[in-house]
């Protein structure tokens, strides 16, 4: 198609069409919109915002069939926009979706996400560079090449379940490029369908092959590795998805979880710092980050590392928001570790108004117990343990303490933590400490 006709097509394209621009940086809007409209697009036809959740509803509405999204933006990621406005159309084959990227390894993520994203602009860029771009993302969209309507007519098999048929189709796109990680990955998709697993597993391998952070190709791997409960080839590559792709507060959970699991208990240090740069920390993802940290924390001190644990439990302290159950599985470590300064400090985060009145109860007992005397162990601990806020440590600090005042109650009380935790004072001798 020639330069001139491609250009018409285009203008033609702009005027009767909606453009969606989201970009932080409302210099770079006005950029982009001013360049829209020298090129024939209507001002009332541009939307510009700045933040994720403006966009989503922008596309809900307005349904804009260009939309030009920077590679961060606030709240999210263009890379994630994309996916969403997929998932809410179904049939986005007159809609083109450009990523704005700021350098080289975005610009390879979006290349990597074939399909989800439909093309991509390198910052910075001129007003010539961005025209051509804009022209020949739109047209490619338009008019998509012999490959992409392979692709195309294989996925439409692939809904009509006609998946031999299909497999055929993939096998055919395949010959037209020398990338076919696309094909591969709906190929893989056709064996799945019929049950063929491992021949799927050996598709999404291949197109890996071809493109290492095939987005499709990664999510399709552990897909099934993850159905296959086969955890530590699953962490393998969703811990690759999370290095390479934006960050995703359904992803980090995933892979949050996944560390765990497989005991790659290290690595949550560096997904933290990932949870640190979402914008946005729905409550769902904070829980699952401090579990993961807690665990971290006392695998540090399992292994004698008492700093690190501590440097690991300041970080949940940090990012828990004042949670309750947090709080408290902190300072009960820290007291098992003899480390009550610290528990003191954990203490003055616990919230006023938390509805665990024996949580808050037992915590302040147990972090404040090197503080007190006998007399005040054995008061404050019959107290607790009386009025039905028991808790194994706190019985154990309560026992220690009547058995060391010389109380007669000391048995009876061992008899009654015996009954609420057989497991835990079955083997505990206090003869040594009266």
């Amino acid at each position: 198609m020639k330069a001139q006709k491609r250009q018409e097509l285009f203008k033609a394209f702009l005027e009767k069409n909606k453009v969606l621009i989201v970009d932080k940086s409302s210099a770079s809007r006005r950029r982009l919109a001013k360049t829209l409209i020298d090129m024939g697009c209507k001002r009332n036809q541009i939307f510009s915002v700045a933040h994720y959740s403006e966009a989503l509803e922008t596309i809900k509405t307005e349904k804009p069939k260009l939309v030009l999204s920077d590679f961060n933006v606030q709240g999210g990621s263009g890379f994630d926009l994309f996916k969403e406005y997929r998932q809410m159309e179904k049939e986005l084959s007159d809609t083109t979706l450009i990523l704005i990227t700021s350098n080289i390894s975005q610009s390879a993520v979006a290349k990597a996400a074939e399909e989800d994203v439909d093309s991509f602009i390198i910052k910075p860029y001129t007003v010539q560079s961005l025209e051509k771009s804009l022209v020949t993302a739109v047209i490619n969209k338009l008019y998509p090449s012999k490959y992409m309507k392979k692709i195309d007519e294989g996925k439409k098999l692939l809904l009509e379940g006609d998946y031999e048929k299909a497999l055929e189709v993939f096998d055919e796109a395949m010959k037209l490029t020398e990338q076919p990680s696309l094909a591969l990955f709906y190929h893989g998709q056709a064996k799945y369908f019929l049950d063929q697993v491992d021949e799927a597993k050996a598709d999404y391998k291949k197109g890996l092959e071809v493109n290492k952070i095939h987005f499709k190709c990664l999510v399709g791997l552990f897909e099934l590795f993850k159905k296959e409960k086969k955890y530590a080839e699953a962490y393998s590559v969703v811990k690759n998805i999370a290095k390479y792709f934006p960050a995703n507060p359904e992803r980090l959970k995933e892979v949050v979880r996944l560390a765990v699991v497989t005991e790659n208990y290290d690595d949550l240090e560096m997904f933290y710092e990932t949870f640190t740069e979402l914008e946005e920390r729905p409550a769902d993802v904070v829980n699952y980050m401090c579990s993961g940290l807690y665990v971290l924390g006392r695998f540090r001190f399992f292994n004698g590392h008492k700093s690190q644990a501590k440097d690991i439990f300041d970080k949940i302290c940090i990012s828990c928001m004042g949670d309750p159950k947090f709080l408290k599985a902190m300072i009960i470590k820290y007291v098992e570790e003899k480390m009550f300064p610290e528990a003191q400090e954990v203490l003055r985060r616990y919230p006023t108004d938390t509805g665990d009145q024996t949580g808050y109860m037992v915590s302040t007992y147990l972090a404040n117990s090197s503080d007190m005397s006998i007399d005040e162990l054995v008061s404050s601990g019959l107290e607790l343990f009386n009025n039905g806020h028991r808790h194994p440590l706190a019985a154990e600090i309560l026992i220690q303490a009547l058995y060391k005042s010389g109380s007669k109650k000391a048995d009876q009380y061992l008899e009654e933590a015996l009954h609420d935790w057989p497991e835990k004072f079955k083997d505990k001798d206090f003869s040594k400490v009266a």
